[in-house]
């Protein structure tokens, strides 16, 4: 019983600098995305803009209350600098949110009540 051995032919090495493929918006969006999951960002990521300027690609993503900022370098697909920040209170279209109108509601239920049986013991 005999094994025979091939050999692979040797060939040119290429650099790994040379094989990284240019970035495009939807490659750089799954860069930003992954980062903020691999540092504890695990919910709902949902990517807003993507920006290219001076060979630094901007990544805007909202998250449930936060918002971040992640910069990829286009040569090298590093992360440059993120910055994360709590979202900033949008105006809603309600005035009084409905936790307030509820609280508000049964207070002015109560004060009815309370009026009502202290007419009827004073007899007006």
């Amino acid at each position: 019983m005999s094994t025979t051995l091939q050999k692979r032919p040797m060939g040119a090495l290429t650099s790994v600098g040379a094989q990284i493929k240019e970035l495009n918006a939807e490659s750089v969006t799954a860069i930003a995305t992954s980062f903020l999951k691999r540092i504890g960002h695990k919910g709902h990521l949902k990517p807003k803009r993507v920006s290219l300027e001076e060979e630094v690609y901007t990544v805007e993503v909202e998250m449930k209350k936060l918002s971040a900022i992640v910069q990829v370098d286009a040569k090298t697909h590093e992360i440059k600098a993120y910055e994360i920040q709590p979202k900033g209170e949008e105006a809603s279209s309600f005035a009084i949110s409905p936790k307030n109108l509820v609280i508000s509601l049964g207070v002015s239920v109560g004060v009815n009540v309370v009026m009502y049986f202290a007419f009827k013991m004073f007899g007006m």
